[in-house]
């Protein structure tokens, strides 16, 4: 049963991440969270995380893209929205599950990165550190 809750939300988590990167075109900064099915931080971490990344981007001023590293064709079906985005190469060189990478939007360039096994608080800290930290 509870194998069956962590798979339910990290599907939820990449719906919910998928769904905010087509709506939020105008934003700022973009953050890729990697995350992989069989990664324990993001299957233990991924509601809760997705709560607060929702919870502090009411603005929208944050677009969410999900870097699927699960197996060879999440990663290929993330590899070509990063490329759309023109964040492909810099994200071959980050590749750690379980983390929020925020970049800015217009300059690509990095600007914050948290894993989302810390608090809700460093979560949300981060989250605002990229927004004025954006161009």
């Amino acid at each position: 049963m509870k194998i069956s809750k962590s798979i339910l939300a990290s599907l939820i988590f990449l719906l919910m991440i998928s769904v905010s990167a087509i709506a939020q075109s105008d934003a700022n900064v973009i953050a890729v969270v990697n995350h992989a099915s069989w990664c324990p931080a993001c299957v233990g971490n991924g509601e809760r995380a997705q709560a607060v990344f929702m919870e502090n981007n009411k603005d929208g001023a944050i677009q969410f893209i999900v870097n699927d590293l699960s197996n060879d064709d999440s990663k290929k079906a993330s590899a070509d929205v990063l490329k759309e985005h023109g964040l492909l190469e810099i994200m071959e060189a980050n590749k750690g599950t379980g983390i929020a990478y925020f970049f800015d939007a217009e300059t690509k360039e990095l600007i914050n990165k948290i894993s989302v096994v810390k608090s809700n608080e460093e979560i949300a800290s981060a989250m605002e550190t990229a927004r004025k930290g954006s161009k």
